[in-house]
């Protein structure tokens, strides 16, 4: 599926999903059903690894303006530990970041990573603050935690619910890794420098998303609507051809013709609008089928000039009463001249001419490619003016062959 493809089937909404976006755009936190809330979780994820994936570089260089003045300017043995903690950790997230944007066998991994460098980095920048407490180095790794809070919750505007537990889980585990290495915890100074932090971040997340939620509620909307306007019109384009079509058809069929002359309009019709490139047209009379009219028949087909009602495609098609593009026929069955000899064709249509529940003839074309949905409802629209006016053109001929044994008498 290409990314046009992709792009429609993402915006497409069914009338009750509309129903419960029109409901969810009156509530506060815009709440969607499952669905749509697995929707709106992909389309939030896919955002923000495009963002990633454009800004990459730009974090790259903002990480590297903060690390490369602190490490060169401050030198001391407690820096060179806070190293461990500040700055490995976020350049393995970045790493891997940069990794599922540019490696197309990570980029399936691409959403768990994402969380995993946030873990890992907020595991980090925790554990710094706690290993040294109010230092000039603990200071440094409590902004760095707060920056990181900042990113995932504003910046890339990660979904406000999974970035929240993923920062939980990166708090519960610095913890637990200082109460195992008996690190002094000072609580106040984790709750000023995360916790504090983390709420304000949470807060302005969920005030970010619900307008984010609008957004995505409004676009689905206006791109259900538009395409539903395109339908509309589109359909209002093809009825209009439609009735054009017929009214070309009924002009070509006007008049006092004979059945051979209707039926050779027809053909003549069927090849210059419905893509037709042979055809016949026959006519029932008792048992038999008689060819009336024809076009570009080949030499086999053109020596089939009485077939028996009840034999072969044309007698199984009458008898069914239904329009059928049959694409195994025999062999040499309209045939089509082509510049290097005959060739088969791709379909041939079998189009019964039935007034009331009298059969009255049938009509068999072919072209290479087959006939087409919107072709084959044409015809049948076709179908009933047709066979209205060949039923009047045989009573026509009928009282012309009676006046004239009259006249003959």
């Amino acid at each position: 599926m290409n990314d046009a493809e992709q792009f429609q089937t993402d915006q497409t909404i069914d009338p009750q999903q509309e129903s419960i976006l029109r409901d969810a755009l009156n509530t506060f936190m815009v709440q969607f059903d499952r669905d749509l809330e697995q929707r709106y979780k992909q389309h939030s994820h896919d955002r923000t690894l495009d963002l990633i994936n454009r800004s990459i570089y730009l974090m790259l260089g903002l990480y590297l303006l903060v690390v490369v003045p602190v490490t060169l300017i401050v030198k001391t043995p407690e820096m060179a530990a806070w190293r461990n903690y500040g700055v490995y950790p976020i350049a393995v997230a970045l790493v891997g970041l940069w990794s599922c944007t540019r490696l197309d066998w990570l980029r399936p991994y691409a959403i768990i990573v994402m969380y995993l460098a946030l873990w890992l980095s907020l595991s980090g920048t925790i554990l710094g603050g706690i290993r040294f407490n109010s230092s000039f180095p603990g200071q440094v790794s409590s902004f760095e935690s707060i920056y990181l809070l900042i990113i995932a919750f504003s910046i890339l505007r990660l979904p406000p619910r999974q970035t929240l537990i993923t920062a939980i889980i990166a708090a519960v585990f610095a913890l637990a890794i200082s109460v195992i290495t008996a690190l002094n915890i000072h609580l106040l100074l984790i709750m000023l420098s995360f916790s504090i932090p983390l709420m304000i971040c949470t807060v302005n997340g969920y005030i970010l998303d619900i307008s984010a939620r609008r957004n995505f509620a409004n676009n689905l909307l206006l791109a259900h609507e538009s395409a539903q306007l395109n339908r509309w019109r589109a359909q209002a384009e093809k009825d209009a051809n439609r009735q054009q079509q017929l009214n070309l058809f009924m002009g070509q069929i006007a008049g006092n013709l004979t059945p051979s002359q209707l039926l050779e309009r027809v053909l003549g019709y069927l090849v210059q609008h419905v893509g037709a490139k042979i055809g016949a047209a026959y006519m029932l009379e008792g048992n038999q089928l008689i060819r009336k009219a024809s076009w570009a028949l080949s030499g086999e087909a053109q020596a089939r000039e009485v077939v028996p009602s009840d034999e072969g495609l044309l007698g199984a098609a009458l008898n069914q009463r239904l329009l059928i593009q049959q694409h195994q026929v025999p062999k040499h069955y309209l045939d089509l001249e082509t510049g290097q000899g005959k060739s088969p064709p791709g379909a041939v249509l079998l189009w019964p001419l039935i007034q009331g529940d009298h059969p009255l003839g049938i009509i068999e074309i072919a072209n290479f490619e087959g006939f087409d949905q919107e072709q084959q409802t044409l015809i049948s629209e076709l179908h009933h003016p047709l066979s209205f006016s060949l039923q009047s053109a045989q009573h026509r001929q009928h009282l012309l062959d009676q006046s004239g044994k009259t006249a003959n008498v």
